[in-house]
């Protein structure tokens, strides 16, 4: 397999993704829309006059109930699930605008812009002028170029347009790459940019971001409940169980979510591989690289909270199978060497 060949299976399986989370966000809204008109429903039977029925009778009869077209319950049913599913938007847009300016991203990890001004250190000024070679191999603007204070090594692109896009890396990545393992590594931050995984990321992490609206939903029914003194007894229960079903299926999307944000960023990792050899005509500079990492000396683990809310976004991760947001290196290594 080539490596435009090895692109396209890449941004194929990433369009997957994309399905997968759509259905996941209406699967999401029409549940919350359904547990909704059940509770509506089953407060009604729990009214005098239906205490010889079973829960399960009642709960039986509450969803036939729903799907009677000639009593507008569908109606009722699409109506809630269309709020829910613009409240779960309106989450996800707010996180994209609050994750679109890459130059706060950099400062979240307390990083240093790096000018022909400022950079002092030789291997600062060596990475700022690998960062303007790679971008012109890619043809894209120069972006802005951030020193990371840690000492773990890792690297990462931030930003919603190439014109405003960042590179960042750590002084761990600095102090241990010669220049060709610098240049694979900044050449895959700079593939990034160009495939425009920055700003998928940004939507993947606000779409993931948008799942958590549920368990706001699930808090405010569970404490209008609480302190609602006309409401009676039974009604509170309803409510509570309203609330405990909504953020099971919150915790659940966004388990789901996750799984899919890890997922999609396994793909786009390989695509960035393929596109820093594609710039640096040298592949065995990423794979060097990666070398470094291999044998589990050096540590890719970043002391900065802001770590594991980006870790998606990171040259570099760890995590369990499901939710690992990188390939295995051995893995990255052999498409390296097999395809170039």
């Amino acid at each position: 397999m080539d490596f435009r060949e090895h692109q396209d299976n890449a941004k194929k399986n990433s369009r997957i993704i994309w399905i997968l989370y759509v259905l996941l966000l209406l699967v999401s809204s029409f549940l919350i829309g359904w547990t909704f008109v059940v509770g509506l429903n089953l407060a009604e039977l729990y009214q005098p006059g239906y205490e010889q029925y079973s829960f399960w009778d009642k709960f039986s009869s509450s969803n036939i109930y729903i799907f009677n077209s000639k009593n507008g319950q569908l109606e009722i049913l699409a109506g809630f699930s269309a709020i829910a599913f613009i409240v779960q938007g309106l989450t996800t847009a707010a996180g994209f605008f609050k994750k679109s300016n890459g130059h706060k991203v950099a400062l979240a990890f307390n990083g240093e812009l790096v000018t022909e001004d400022n950079a002092d250190e030789l291997g600062a000024k060596q990475a700022l002028n690998i960062v303007t070679e790679q971008a012109l191999a890619a043809s894209i603007p120069t972006p802005s170029f951030y020193l990371i204070p840690e000492e773990g090594i890792n690297a990462f692109a931030a930003g919603k347009k190439a014109e405003n896009a960042i590179v960042a890396i750590t002084h761990g990545a600095l102090k241990n790459f010669n220049r060709a393992e610098l240049s694979g590594v900044i050449a895959h931050e700079i593939g990034h940019i160009v495939n425009q995984d920055i700003k998928l990321n940004i939507q993947i992490s606000a779409f993931v971001f948008g799942f958590t609206a549920l368990f706001f939903l699930a808090r405010f029914i569970f404490y209008s409940a609480i302190h609602n003194r006309r409401m009676d007894a039974r009604a509170k229960l309803a409510m509570f169980a309203a609330a405990i079903i909504i953020a099971i299926i919150g915790m659940l999307t966004v388990w789901m979510g996750r799984i899919l944000q890890a997922a999609m960023s396994r793909q786009r990792e390989y695509l960035a591989d393929a596109s820093a050899v594609q710039f640096t005509r040298y592949p065995e500079g990423l794979v060097q690289a990666f070398e470094v990492l291999k044998n589990g000396k050096k540590s890719t683990k970043m002391e900065n909270p802001s770590s594991k809310e980006y870790a998606h976004a990171m040259m570099f991760g760890i995590g369990g199978e499901l939710f690992a947001t990188h390939p295995p290196l051995d893995e990255r290594i052999k498409r390296i060497q097999n395809n170039s």
